[in-house]
């Protein structure tokens, strides 16, 4: 295979990778499910693995931060996510994403209110890939 079909094809598959963070292993499987539904390749966080070496690993697109996980909900880790070019989405019930509602601002970062309508969460995705 040449090496810029190779690179294209490593991009492309990049595009699609979505990371999930969340304390909760039932909420993050199930909006795993729901996120592979729509055609997106998921990765989770390995614990102990720390949320940076994670986001090394996986080299995501789009990361979906829980907003009451507290290792992956932290400014410096969201800022550095970004700066790498991630697409992070904070996603929670409605009373959680109010508590970090200017931290979202404050990054541009989109939020997900839990629990997700597929549609809502497509357009999301999109948008997210896109930027």
């Amino acid at each position: 295979m040449p090496a810029t079909s190779h690179r294209s094809t490593k991009l492309r598959q990049r595009q699609q990778l979505v990371l999930i963070f969340s304390h909760d292993p039932l909420a993050a499987a199930l909006l795993g499910g729901l996120v592979e539904t729509l055609g997106y390749e998921v990765h989770f966080r390995r614990p102990p693995e720390l949320v940076e070496d994670t986001l090394r690993r996986v080299r995501p697109r789009v990361c979906l931060v829980d907003c009451a996980d507290a290792d992956a909900c932290r400014e410096d880790f969201l800022g550095r996510a970004t700066m790498r070019g991630v697409s992070v989405v904070i996603f929670g019930t409605r009373e959680a994403i109010e508590h970090v509602r200017a931290l979202a601002a404050a990054y541009q970062l989109g939020t997900l209110l839990m629990p997700p309508n597929g549609d809502d969460l497509e357009a999301l995705l999109q948008q997210a890939c896109a930027d």
